[in-house]
């Protein structure tokens, strides 16, 4: 494996936000405290040093955030840009000190105001509020990028060499379950051609994961469809995928069923593998699956329809992410693709991100069907 060092400013952070990766091992953004958050901000106000962040680079333009999600997640809220994916979005700066009474400290006129707040009294030239806008802003963040991982076992090994606290390989806890839905994923679905052939890194049981999540989602649209209710996918974290699994260790009649149907989609898929792009993101493929398996794929005609749509749309949304980690800016037209892009990287395993690229693709691919080959945006 190799390693570089690199430093990033917070506002290329920030711009890069939408490229980062968390994958599901990580907890959870909001773990930390608003004290926490703010000593993190006091600290970089007073240039400190701290933590370094550790990225792992796809290649391909993302990064899989191995350590230091706390950190960005804070970063992020105190810019008020996190998408409000926490309840403490935009909290105000506060100035801490375990050893010493600080009056002195150079932004105690800023103390309890937000970065929103502070960044008006930089517009109206208030040089303390400028000097702090520019001392959060252009503050360097340490960035470890490790690349080049030739096996699984090297890129784990390098994550429990890390002070990580404790690691939850949520492959590794699925792959220690028993029962026929557990057996299916891991010896069935995940060996599948379409599963095989895509490009997801490669990380410990990481297609076999990818196939529960697939079942999981099947499960949640069947089962709605039995009752007679709309369509809401389900929350695809560990945990849930454990409790599936336990609460399935027999498969019925018509899960058989579904479970099969899946494997007929996965297999018209896999004959298309060739006009597919390279999808390295799970996420992407679960919500591409999933679009095949509920607009009912059953011919070649209909898969290599499917997959000629989501080279249109995984070309546009590539262009997109690329024009804002340049600095140019989406496109208005496209914002949708922004979205969508959001969904994919940022708890990208909840109910809510899950049933939103649901409907994005959906509507995108209705819209491509209906307009020659066009999505929306395009036409402009």
């Amino acid at each position: 494996m190799k390693k570089s060092i690199a430093k990033w400013k917070v506002l290329e952070l920030r711009d890069k936000i939408n490229q980062i990766n968390f994958p599901e091992y990580q907890r959870e953004p909001s773990i930390w405290y608003r004290r926490a958050k703010q000593r993190l901000i006091d600290s970089m106000v007073r240039r400190f040093d701290i933590a370094s962040i550790y990225f792992y680079d796809n290649g391909d333009g993302t990064w899989d955030c191995v350590d230091g999600r706390q950190r960005i997640a804070a970063i992020m809220s105190f810019l008020d840009e996190d998408g409000n994916e926490s309840d403490d979005s935009g909290f105000p700066f506060q100035i801490i000190n375990e050893i010493y009474d600080d009056q002195s400290h150079e932004f105690v006129r800023l103390d309890g105001c937000t970065y929103t707040e502070i960044k008006g009294l930089a517009k109206q030239e208030d040089d303390v509020a400028v000097q702090f806008c520019n001392t959060i802003e252009k503050y360097k963040l340490n960035i470890v990028e490790l690349s080049a991982s030739s096996n699984p076992e090297e890129f784990n090994l390098q994550f429990t060499r890390l002070n990580l606290g404790t690691i939850i390989n949520s492959g590794e806890k699925l792959h220690a379950m028993v029962g026929d839905l557990r057996d299916w994923c891991f010896n069935t679905l995940a060996k599948t051609d379409f599963l095989q052939s895509i490009d997801i890194p490669t990380r410990r049981y990481a297609r076999e994961q990818l196939a529960a999540q697939i079942a999981a989602q099947i499960i949640a649209i069947e089962n709605a469809r039995v009752e007679g209710r709309s369509i809401e996918l389900a929350r695809v974290r560990h945990m849930d995928l454990q409790k599936l699994f336990k609460a399935n260790t027999h498969l019925d009649i018509p899960m058989k069923g579904w479970l099969d149907r899946v494997q007929e989609v996965l297999k018209l898929l896999a004959e298309q593998s060739n006009q597919f792009p390279q999808m390295r993101s799970r996420s992407l493929v679960l919500s591409v699956v999933l679009l095949a398996y509920v607009r009912d794929v059953s011919s070649s005609e209909e898969a290599s329809n499917l997959a000629r749509f989501i080279n249109v749309f995984y070309a546009r949304l590539k262009e997109q992410v690329t024009k804002v980690s340049r600095g140019t800016g989406v496109e208005e037209r496209y914002r949708y693709l922004l979205e969508f892009q959001k969904h994919l990287t940022q708890a990208s395993v909840e109910k809510s991100a899950v049933q939103a690229r649901a409907e994005c693709l959906a509507e995108s691919f209705d819209y491509w069907q209906d307009n020659d080959s066009q999505l929306q945006g395009d036409e402009e």
